[in-house]
């Protein structure tokens, strides 16, 4: 799986790795919220916040290619 990724996304992408349980996710541009979610690496959460998916902490990794 190879996603080139803006560096807003990636950042992004990290600061939602580090939300603890019962925290609230940061808020993001529009436009990096709908990338994420259009790569599959983020879900909706509600309240129009995102939390990050099984394949956004495997990206994160670096275990996909």
């Amino acid at each position: 799986m190879s996603k080139s990724l803006s560096p807003e996304a990636v950042e992004a992408l990290r600061r939602l790795n580090d939300v603890g349980v019962g925290q609230h996710a940061p808020k993001f541009a529009q436009s990096v919220k709908a990338e994420l979610l259009a790569s599959g690496l983020v879900a909706e959460a509600g309240d129009d916040e995102v939390e990050i998916t099984c394949n956004g902490r495997q990206y994160l990794s670096g275990d996909c290619d």
